[in-house]
């Protein structure tokens, strides 16, 4: 049986090189779920998530704005229709999202309306989990990412086949037995040594890695913690070696979701191997004064995300990379005392590449047909992220959603 001093310096070697530890660690009486293994589809490229934490209102990003009824219900917090960037008669922009409005024009973002699942959860950690796991009706170990890296076989060996830019790994890669870093930093992602000493850190690694391979004393944790060790100092060099490669002509904002977005680019220009990034942008729970505030941050969006396409088109890639967007939820269709919205349900979500077809999908909830003050789903997140499974990523989606969901036409 080890004792808390062995595991804990065991555990510690991943954290000095950024490694998050995956559920079982943390809750080791519970076994996580494999659903199946993928068949083999061709795949189109890398997928990179971007999640919009608070709940993004989506009501004021896609906008009815010739619905008298949107005005009725939000008569301060209704944007105009001179305001408004037109998609068509019916539905706009967020003025922040000029650039994205610039990339709908060229046909490289889709917008899928009305997005949820059945029965919702208006809490912020429920309703994170379920988009993360993809499973509404009970508390799975697993995430949906972490499902499609192990039955792919894509992140074999130290070169890891997805990278989470943040402080700790999303639950969406939640797996026992596939390794994911998390970095909140390219420069930062490294065994920190004693800088005062520099000779001395190939003997620490050296170190680190004999210990690595002598793992019979703690089991049942230390097979996983080893080898998961060795990945994490492998990976470190590994990506300092593929970031130094590429020198972006593009200023990127000099926002942390921008200087994020940079730093995946930098890693798909120099060839890393992941299949999958994802990148955070917080602060969408805008319960008051929520204009300004949303403004801002669909501003950091837009900005960040047109950057990096500019980024990914310089490379050469802009054709083998599909980013996508979602939140834990949308917002109420009445507006508060407060200036703000308050926790909802459907939202839109966006799908941006020069590999699909741009446009609009699903349908626009309507306002006159409310499910007790909140918009009714009209497409299910699933099917979304099986579209994006099986037509972008090649994987079955069934072996990693558990089951079959309808495609849509933003991948032919």
């Amino acid at each position: 049986m080890p004792t808390r001093r062995e595991f804990l310096s065991k555990g510690l070697m991943l954290v000095s090189v950024g490694f998050a530890a995956p559920a079982f660690l943390a809750k080791t009486g519970y076994a996580t779920p494999q659903m199946g293994t993928a068949r083999a589809l061709t795949s189109r490229g890398i997928l990179v998530v971007v999640q919009l934490s608070g709940g993004n209102d989506g009501l004021n990003t896609v906008i009815p704005y010739r619905d008298p009824l949107y005005h009725e219900l939000r008569p301060q917090l209704g944007l105009t229709e001179g305001e408004a960037l037109p998609l068509d008669d019916s539905l706009a922009l967020h003025p922040a999202l000029a650039p994205l409005k610039a990339r709908y024009d060229a046909g490289q973002l889709a917008i899928v309306r009305g997005v949820g699942y059945p029965n919702p959860n208006r809490s912020h950690f429920r309703s994170m989990d379920i988009w993360q796991t993809a499973e509404p009706a009970a508390y799975a170990q697993s995430g949906w990412l972490g499902r499609y890296l192990a039955s792919c076989e894509c992140s074999a060996g130290a070169r890891a086949g997805g990278v989470a830019v943040g402080q700790s790994l999303p639950r969406a890669f939640w797996t026992e037995g596939v390794f994911v870093p998390a970095l909140t930093s390219l420069e930062g992602y490294r065994l920190q040594t004693d800088p005062r000493w520099p000779a001395d850190r190939d003997a620490k690694i050296r170190t680190l890695q004999a210990l690595d391979a002598r793992h019979e004393a703690i089991r049942p944790y230390a097979d996983f913690l080893g080898q998961q060790s060795l990945n994490a100092l492998a990976s470190a060099d590994e990506l300092q070696r593929v970031a130094g490669g590429w020198q972006t002509p593009v200023g990127y904002p000099e926002t942390p979701f921008a200087q994020g977005l940079k730093a995946v680019g930098r890693l798909i220009a120099g060839d890393l191997g992941a299949r999958v990034y994802y990148v955070q942008l917080g602060g969408f729970d805008t319960h008051a004064q929520q204009k300004n505030t949303q403004q801002r941050l669909l501003d950091q969006l837009a900005a960040g995300l047109d950057a990096f396409q500019n980024d990914l088109e310089a490379m050469g890639k802009a054709d083998r990379v599909l980013t996508m967007t979602f939140s834990e939820f949308g917002r109420r269709v009445h507006e508060n005392g407060s200036q703000g919205t308050d926790h909802g349900t459907a939202e839109p979500m966006f799908l941006l590449g020069a590999g699909l077809k741009g446009g609009l999908y699903g349908a626009q909830p309507p306002l006159d047909d409310l499910d007790n003050g909140d918009l009714r789903y009209q497409v299910d997140f699933r099917a979304v992220y099986a579209t994006a499974l099986e037509r972008w990523l090649g994987a079955g989606a069934d072996a990693v959603l558990g089951a079959s969901y309808p495609l849509l036409d933003f991948v032919a």
